[in-house]
């Protein structure tokens, strides 16, 4: 018989934690108390990520640290890397492998494991058609409420697992998501972040629905005073996104716009539907509307056969933008995936270099951009208090915080705050 406290912990992208959440109101459902991972509890549900080699890694090293704090409790590794690799948990000793579908079921499993060592609830996923709702009601994990409006990806870039265990895309339908967006704003979030693994591809399932109406709907809510969108690719740079932007104000001045590479070869070489030109005009674009944006990417260091010339390609790309930093992250070769079959794969030692010298090019971008606004007074969305009393939190457009005030109880209000330093690690300011 099993006890009545559960534990999660997540490893990867918001997509993750939003499931994670999903997961953690069906066992409140249920009557679990949710605690924290650190605590001793009967129920740990581990949200595994495989878009790494160090996600994989990491999400087993969570399963080695419930088993030792309580070796008694049943334990689920759900998520991308058990979906992908369900041989590796099992020999890991957990209780259920459950993979990418089928989560709000989770609960019923573990209520019925009857003795059994081991359960599997690895569907296939390829064959998925409709979108898996939780119907998540608050965000407890934080300020900002994620809402996961699309799951699945089509693209296949080469060195991504991603589309081999979340399955084709798939989205929410209309209602649910206004009305889930509804139900945020009614517990008093003031800002939802739009997620989704392709969240691009929102509405292509649904015929009348597309990204932007979606954000249009949100934006009308009352209450609801920001509207972030997760990471998305250039080709979302429509004109139709475009006017929206220009005519919304509560869409935040920030854009996570992915490029991966600043070199047309190995572009093609990932499988990426655009060119570094495209790429560029869809900044120039964004930007003609929204002259202040922030702008923020990811790069992969050392794509096989990447050559050094390619690299400094990236890196002069990068600094012609202008951009407000650097996501950067080492090709990491995947087990089923294209790239990881390709040939002149790069040495760790050269990968290291390469991201070394990336990372401390988009330190200067970010720090640049930091100063660009010291000075000025701007609203901050106060997510927390650190331990040295200061309040910390982000402007609008992903700027972090940290500034003393004279009140108190300012967590989740929106706060003018002037900003007076900048570091790397963002700005330092004052709340009168």
């Amino acid at each position: 018989m099993i006890g009545k406290t559960v534990a999660a912990t997540t490893i990867g992208c918001k997509v993750n934690i939003y499931d994670t959440q999903g997961i953690l109101e069906i066992f409140a459902k249920y009557g679990y108390a949710v605690v924290d991972f650190s605590e001793i509890a009967d129920v740990y549900v581990i949200n595994t990520c495989s878009v790494t080699n160090l996600a994989d890694k990491k999400s087993r090293q969570m399963i080695g640290q419930a088993k030792r704090r309580n070796p008694q409790a049943v334990v689920a590794a759900v998520g991308c890397s058990s979906q992908a690799n369900p041989d590796v948990y099992r020999d890991l000793g957990v209780d259920i492998v459950m993979g990418t579908s089928g989560r709000g079921q989770l609960v019923h499993h573990i209520e019925n494991l009857n003795q059994q060592p081991i359960m599997d609830v690895l569907p296939n996923i390829r064959g998925q058609k409709s979108f898996e709702n939780t119907h998540i009601t608050s965000d407890t994990s934080r300020t900002r409420a994620f809402l996961k409006i699309q799951d699945g990806c089509d693209n296949f870039c080469t060195y991504c697992i991603i589309p081999h265990v979340r399955g084709p895309s798939r989205s929410l339908n209309f209602e649910d998501l206004i009305g889930q967006a509804a139900a945020f704003a009614y517990a008093g979030y003031k800002e939802i972040v739009v997620a989704g693994i392709h969240v691009a591809s929102y509405g292509k399932d649904l015929q009348e629905w597309d990204l932007v109406d979606a954000l249009t709907q949100i934006a009308e809510l009352k209450g609801i005073e920001r509207v972030r969108l997760s990471s998305v690719e250039p080709n979302v740079v429509t004109d139709k996104f475009c006017d929206f932007v220009e005519k919304t104000p509560k869409f935040c001045d920030h854009l996570h716009l992915s490029l991966q590479s600043g070199s047309d070869k190995i572009l093609q070489l990932m499988n990426r539907k655009y060119t570094a030109g495209e790429y560029g005009r869809a900044v120039e674009q964004i930007r003609a509307v929204r002259p202040k944006i922030s702008i923020t990417t990811d790069i992969i260091a050392g794509f096989p056969s990447e050559t050094e010339e390619e690299h400094r390609q990236s890196m002069e790309f990068v600094q012609t933008l202008n951009l407000s930093g650097l996501h950067v992250f080492p090709y990491s070769a995947k087990s089923g995936t294209a790239a990881a079959g390709m040939a002149d794969q790069i040495p760790k030692t050269v990968k290291k270099q390469r991201v070394a010298e990336l990372l401390e090019m988009g330190n200067h971008l970010a720090v640049s951009h930091y100063q660009d606004f010291v000075g000025q007074t701007m609203p901050v969305l106060v997510e927390e208090v650190s331990k040295n009393g200061l309040y910390l939190g982000k402007t609008a457009n992903y700027m972090p915080v940290a500034f003393t005030s004279n009140e108190g109880g300012l967590a989740n209000q929106i706060v003018n705050v002037t900003l007076n330093s900048a570091d790397k690690n963002g700005l330092v300011g004052t709340c009168q």
